[in-house]
């Protein structure tokens, strides 16, 4: 299996460009959320991408140029010099998010500070690192996609996270 890339794409073209990839046979992913927009006089579910300007991409050696002469595709994520590669557990948390569209609503126990790394033990996200962030008067985690330096912040509940280094 081919690992997943990332790639810039024009602004608000994600899903027309996922639909040129897919006419390719050109694995791709844009996750979406879903969100209630307010207007003068009526109100909408209206649905966008959680990740603004990105596409997720999986092509094979042949396809990797096939993807940056697709309209909208400006080019590759780059990372330590090379292609930005997206972990499948990073992909498949996206994936949970945006099935559920919502996040998961929790409590931290004390042994949790603002600031420690943690790994998340069970459920749709384990095996992600992240770290425990204050928001107000809510504790979040904090997910990072090291490759693209892009975090996503959720609720979760204490029991499935563990401070990392202790065993």
């Amino acid at each position: 299996m081919h690992p997943w890339k990332v790639i810039y794409v024009s602004s608000r073209a994600e899903k027309k460009v996922a639909e040129r990839l897919k006419e390719k046979r050109i694995e791709c992913y844009v996750p979406m959320k879903k969100e209630l927009k307010q207007w003068s006089d009526r109100k909408k579910m209206v649905e966008s991408p959680l990740i603004n300007g990105y596409v997720f991409v999986r092509p094979d050696a042949l396809q990797r140029d096939q993807v940056l002469q697709q309209q909208g595709v400006l080019n590759y994520v780059r990372y330590n010099g090379g292609d930005a590669l997206v972990r499948e557990i990073e992909i498949e948390a996206l994936k949970s998010i945006e099935a559920k569209g919502y996040f998961v609503e929790g409590h931290f126990g004390s042994d949790l500070k603002p600031g420690d790394a943690t790994i998340i033990q069970a459920g749709p996200f384990k095996g992600l690192r992240g770290q425990v962030q204050t928001a107000g008067d809510k504790e979040i985690y904090t997910i990072v996609i090291d490759s693209i330096d892009y975090s996503l912040s959720l609720q979760l509940p204490r029991e499935i996270l563990k401070k990392e280094g202790k065993t």
